[in-house]
């Protein structure tokens, strides 16, 4: 709220909503085309020019329709054990080795989860690429 000198107070926005967004708008744009493109894959699926463009157009519908079929999670990464004896029992030490043995996990399973995420998108992007040049 503006002060009475029409300034406003210290840590108060004179926006406080922000900018509007318009995602709302470009889901709904892009949702009006839902129908054309799955009618653009089924075509692609029956009649497109390579075995990779009908398997990709498929794959897409069937990810569309019934989502992503179930990945089998790799059990690597197991939960550290317990300590040896008592957190209150511990040193400084103790207590700091088992803290940067738990971050080394969870930088190294933040690593496995970026890697899975990366060969997502280029999984899609090949799916797109051989699409496109059906």
């Amino acid at each position: 709220m503006a002060a009475r000198n029409g300034r406003w107070q210290p840590g108060q926005s004179g926006n406080p909503k922000g900018r509007p967004s318009i995602k709302g708008e470009v889901e709904t744009l892009a949702r009006s085309y839902t129908s054309e493109a799955l009618e653009t894959l089924a075509d692609l699926m029956r009649n497109g020019a390579s075995d990779n463009t009908r398997m990709a157009a498929a794959n897409a519908l069937l990810n569309r329709g019934w989502g992503l079929p179930r990945q089998a999670i790799d059990g690597s990464l197991a939960i550290a054990p317990a300590p040896q004896k008592p957190i209150e029992r511990m040193s400084l030490a103790e207590l700091e080795a088992e803290l940067a043995m738990l971050d080394e996990k969870r930088r190294l399973a933040d690593l496995e989860e970026e890697e899975r995420l990366e060969q997502e998108r280029l999984t899609l992007i090949e799916g797109t690429v051989n699409i496109g040049n059906a």
